[in-house]
């Protein structure tokens, strides 16, 4: 894994490494298939390949500093015991309302 930034965006909750600019210069010959072509709007398949290589790397990287800093810092600790807490309390919620439920529907009878 590289430390070098990398630039990209957030899309839907995943980063996206922003693809370097393809250079409008003919790629050497030999290399028509794996070349992605400047005109087109259809990436090739290396291409394709190495962006997701890239967001691969970059994914993990963060998984790893999340989870740093998740488990190595008080404030990651404080978050985990506070999404603990309420996972906790909207559970007991969802336990009372099935009880409370159980309990009309024996009534009923």
């Amino acid at each position: 894994m590289t430390t070098e930034e990398k630039q990209g965006r957030f899309v839907n909750g995943r980063y996206v490494i922003d693809e370097e600019p393809v250079s409008e210069t003919p790629e050497p010959e030999g290399k028509e298939e794996a070349a992605h072509d400047a005109t087109s709007t259809t990436p090739s398949i290396e291409d394709l390949i190495h962006l997701t290589s890239k967001n691969v790397e970059v994914t993990v990287e963060s998984v790893i500093v999340l989870g740093k800093k998740l488990f190595m810092t008080q404030e990651g600790r404080e978050h985990i015991e506070n999404k603990t807490r309420q996972i906790g309390d909207e559970l007991q919620k969802t336990v009372g309302e099935i009880a409370e439920a159980a309990k009309r529907a024996i009534d009923k009878k």
